[in-house]
């Protein structure tokens, strides 16, 4: 088990749907099953129990590989609805 992993599983965190961000850069997320919403300030991504949004300033998706997803820009904040 790796540091985060291990961070997350004594958080109560499933690391299957875990994210991390970037500060300035970008953030990648686990278990994206689709995005709902796209715009420069705001992504809506939908998980498989769970929606996801991310806030910030000139947001754009990156990458998405097997339900893995790369959000670049600046992120601001992650709200769970």
């Amino acid at each position: 088990m790796n540091f985060l992993e291990q961070i997350l599983s004594e958080c109560g965190a499933d690391t299957l749907k875990a994210f991390t961000i970037v500060p300035g850069f970008g953030g990648y997320f686990k278990s994206v099953k689709g995005v709902s919403e796209l715009s420069p300030t705001r992504i809506t991504l939908a998980l498989p129990k769970l929606t996801l949004v991310v806030a910030g300033e000139n947001l754009s998706v990156g990458r998405y590989f097997e339900g893995d997803l790369f959000i670049s820009g600046a992120i601001s904040g992650v709200t769970i609805e």
